[in-house]
């Protein structure tokens, strides 16, 4: 998947910020700062080529990393909270509770929710590190100054 930004920060030797036009099929999946209103995206990138503030660039992530990130993102927290959810219900019939046996198995589903997404964040750097969930800057189309204009 090509696309085209700005760099608008250099965060180190190996990364930069960049600021891309939001595509109609990003979602949220955390590797971005950004609200569902915004136009932009700002997104880290490995900036191997040396590209400066104000350079628009081309960025490249292999369409399989997306799909795999937004996996990850996605269907694991949906699965602990049906796994949790329903996991817990079936469980509590098994031993014969009857009582607020779909509150507690709501319960239950959420906090399998919030755990998965804690252990997201915990293993959140080793995404990083891996370099794989990472858009690369592939080329630098024009190189400006300063000026960032979208």
């Amino acid at each position: 998947m090509n696309q085209q930004g700005y760099i608008v920060e250099i965060v180190d030797s190996v990364t930069a910020k960049l600021k891309l036009k939001r595509h109609f099929a990003c979602a949220s999946c955390g590797k971005c700062a950004t609200t569902s209103e915004e136009k932009y995206i700002i997104v880290e990138a490995d900036n191997t080529i040396g590209a400066k503030v104000g350079d628009r660039v081309e960025v490249n992530m292999e369409t399989v990393n997306v799909l795999k990130a937004a996996f990850i993102a996605y269907t694991i927290p949906l699965l602990a909270l049906l796994l949790g959810t329903v996991g817990t219900f079936y469980g509590l019939k098994a031993i014969n509770i009857k009582n607020n046996v779909e509150i507690i198995s709501g319960g239950a589903g959420l906090i399998f929710t919030i755990l998965s997404f804690l252990i997201l964040k915990k293993n959140d750097k080793k995404f990083r590190d891996s370099k794989e969930y990472i858009p690369i800057v592939t080329r630098i189309i024009v190189s400006s100054g300063n000026e960032i204009n979208l």
